[in-house]
């Protein structure tokens, strides 16, 4: 049985979300703020730790940093207010797994538990332990994106969005943009997106992945 910690500020949310987990089979703890969260991060190993960006006290971003510090190991799930997308890119560069936005659903919350949990088992196996880039393609959309283009060699945003069907532009540029950070894909002059030559490597390990798999 996994271990997760939530802290969040918001009583109700904090709440909430310790039921959801709960009712999943995890063992839930949660903390109201960030401090507190430390604290028990400290004393006990957590799998999977939830953490709000915005809260009083400690707020997220240095909570997720510390954690990173202390417990390298440990997946964090930032959770952020809708709009706040640059917030969740540069926590996705320090080092959370993913980010929930506000306001949440309850499928939602438990894909991404399963995801990270599922990505922190991977991480495991000695054929990835050398990538540095491996987390770039740790969510379906970017997996697909990086074999798309694998694929294709070359293509536009729109293209990309109807070979995926995404319906959510801003989804696709969250994630176009976390691929770009990682040095996975690039744009040229008409900003038609492709693999750079990290990107490619990439693909190839994923490949020999898929296959031992």
């Amino acid at each position: 049985m996994k271990n997760i910690l939530v802290i969040e500020d918001d009583r109700k949310m904090r709440d909430g979300l310790v039921e959801i987990l709960t009712d999943e089979g995890y063992r839930v703890e949660s903390a109201g703020n960030g401090q507190l969260g430390l604290d028990r991060i400290r004393k006990k190993d957590f799998e999977v730790v939830l953490t709000d960006l915005i809260m009083p006290v400690m707020g997220g971003m240095e909570v997720l940093r510390e954690i990173k510090r202390i417990k390298p190991k440990t997946c964090v799930i930032v959770i952020t207010a809708y709009g706040t997308i640059e917030n969740s890119v540069e926590a996705m560069k320090v080092g959370a797994s993913d980010y929930i936005t506000k306001p949440f659903k309850i499928d939602e919350v438990q894909t991404k538990i399963r995801k990270v949990l599922a990505e922190a088992e991977l991480e495991k196996c000695p054929q990835i332990l050398d990538s540095d880039v491996i987390k770039a393609i740790s969510n379906p959309i970017r997996k697909n994106t990086v074999k798309l283009l694998d694929k294709a060699g070359k293509l536009k945003f729109t293209e990309i969005k109807k070979n995926l069907k995404i319906d959510d532009a801003t989804k696709l540029s969250f994630h176009l943009r976390i691929l770009k950070s990682y040095n996975v894909i690039e744009q040229d002059s008409e900003k038609i997106y492709m693999l750079t030559p990290a990107g490619k490597k990439l693909m190839e390990s994923l490949k020999r992945i898929e296959e031992v798999a």
